[in-house]
């Protein structure tokens, strides 16, 4: 009888021990979860996050008017040299026509850049499952842009340069150029199609961050593939 007790003890204590202790490692997540279950979850956030992005983005006033204007596709880099020098010489509104088209370009791109996202997603390989769940709120992001970057701008490049055409982007940007070139010297060296497919690309794997981050600490905003990324 007295055996039995210090049996009947030990399994007690065993179970008290493993329902009351606290895992702080993460093996326990590693142990519940299977590789394939944790690349789904992976892959599922990937895609819920460039959904996200797209559907935010690629719509009318998207980059030109969201989130007060924070992805505006304002040729930044042109500030100083064609821009100013067309502004001062009573052309602004040649540079205000621009970006509204360039805008109009990215937003109508939809359809396109989701399926090369899916794409993307599909193909993607993952090396460490455990250390993207495990790591900071855009650990999954930013390891999908490493990886996947070249192929994703490669794919934008024709629905971009379809776009730019039926949208007279191009043809201002020529006549923009050409003014330019009657009031200064200096030879403007810009290549206008990488930089909105750059610009694009930069600000829909921004907008992908910020979903990541909701994914992991909002619980509205995971399915239950996505269930081991709660924080």
């Amino acid at each position: 009888m007295k055996k039995l007790s210090i049996i009947l003890g030990l399994a007690v204590f065993a179970m008290v021990t493993l329902f009351s202790c606290k895992d702080e490692s993460g093996d326990y997540v590693d142990q519940l979860y299977t590789k394939n279950q944790k690349e789904a979850a992976i892959k599922a956030c990937l895609k819920a996050s460039a959904d996200t992005a797209v559907s935010h983005l690629c719509v009318l006033d998207g980059f030109y008017m969201y989130d007060d204007m924070a992805y505006r596709i304002d040729y930044s880099a042109l500030q100083s040299s064609l821009f100013d020098t067309l502004e001062n010489h009573g052309y602004g509104d040649l540079v205000d026509s621009l970006i509204l088209r360039t805008n109009r370009v990215a937003e109508s791109c939809g359809s396109q850049i989701a399926s090369a996202f899916a794409e993307a997603i599909t193909g993607l390989e993952i090396l460490d499952c455990d250390y993207l769940i495990d790591n900071d709120d855009d650990a999954i992001t930013n390891y999908f842009k490493v990886y996947k970057a070249d192929d994703l701008k490669a794919a934008f490049q024709t629905p971009v340069s379809i776009r730019m055409n039926l949208f007279g982007v191009n043809t201002l940007w020529n006549d923009m150029v050409l003014i330019y070139m009657q009031y200064t010297p200096l030879t403007l060296n810009f290549d206008i199609q990488n930089y909105v497919v750059n610009t694009m690309f930069d600000d829909l794997i921004q907008e992908m961050r910020l979903e990541e981050a909701n994914i992991r600490h909002n619980i509205e905003h995971r399915t239950e593939t996505m269930e081991l990324l709660g924080k």
